[in-house]
């Protein structure tokens, strides 16, 4: 294939996971349907980024914008799922003191109550419909440019590219605040996808390898952003509410914020591993 045709096909895999899951999500009850179609569109967004200039329409230049749209509101959905249905259980289970949970968790249930009716309503959107009818309309076009070059050097080119993009920010990675910490876990997972998109050019076992350290860096800058986007949500709670609730908010708060300083030396360990790692490209 030529890297036109290879990406389009890509786009068209990542579509479908998308569309797949958005019935479920739109019923609300599953969450499970909000999070793989979360999924997909951060795939779609990784194809988007590293398709061939010659492959992006500049008709479609607004498909990058409304796949961020509707990635953050969905996002803040499955925040308050993370937070509610994971994290919040786990702590309460392991929790020595008595703590009181329940006003807590029905301020989080308004929350999340109310980001599920903003997420149904993005989904249902002319917005949205737009979005998915461009994408099946660009998906639907003659390639004009199967002339693109072989596919093989433009995968080692995203591939290199994205690992030095990847390594800018791991130098420093001790002394980031959130936001940037939030930039090394969207590079390292379009480094992921990347990968996965062209996994089946190289031999598995190298692929393989290189993922599973690749993973254990994104699972630790995970656990760290999914810190940051609960603690803000217990922020929140703990200037709103009465007494018990700011109580276990602070709680939980402080449980994070030791999970957060665990997980720094776990992502430590992992990006020594993935440094060491041998490039299957």
């Amino acid at each position: 294939m030529s890297p036109s045709r290879a990406m389009r096909v890509v786009a068209a895999e990542c579509l479908r996971h998308l569309q797949a899951n958005l019935p479920g999500a739109r019923l609300g009850a599953d969450r499970e349907f909000v999070h793989q179609a979360r999924v997909a569109l951060r795939r779609l967004r990784c194809a988007w980024k590293i398709l061939p200039p010659s492959t992006r329409a500049p008709a479609r230049s607004g498909i990058a914008e409304d796949l961020k749209w509707l990635a953050s509101v969905l996002g803040q959905a499955r925040d308050l799922d993370v937070l509610l249905d994971e994290t919040l259980p786990a702590i309460e289970a392991a929790a020595d003191e008595a703590i009181g949970f329940d006003a807590l968790r029905r301020a989080l249930r308004l929350r999340a109550d109310v980001c599920r009716r903003e997420a149904r309503a993005a989904l249902d959107s002319a917005r949205c419909a737009g979005l998915l009818s461009s994408l099946q309309a660009w998906l639907d076009e003659k390639a004009e440019a199967e002339g693109d070059g072989r596919l093989l050097p433009f995968a080692q080119q995203v591939l290199r590219g994205q690992r030095r993009r990847l390594c800018r920010l791991t130098r420093g990675w001790k002394i980031l605040n959130p936001e940037q910490r939030h930039d090394l876990r969207k590079e390292a997972k379009t480094l992921r996808y990347a990968a996965e998109f062209f996994a089946s050019l190289y031999g598995d076992g190298e692929v393989s390898r290189y993922l599973s350290r690749l993973q254990h860096v994104q699972q630790g800058l995970g656990e760290m952003n999914d810190g940051v986007a609960a603690r803000r949500l217990l922020a929140q709670c703990r200037a709103e509410g009465d007494g018990e609730l700011a109580r276990a908010a602070g709680f939980v708060d402080g449980w994070l914020a030791h999970a957060a300083s665990q997980a720094k030396g776990r992502l430590g360990q992992a990006l020594e591993r993935l440094e060491q790692a041998g490039r299957f490209w």
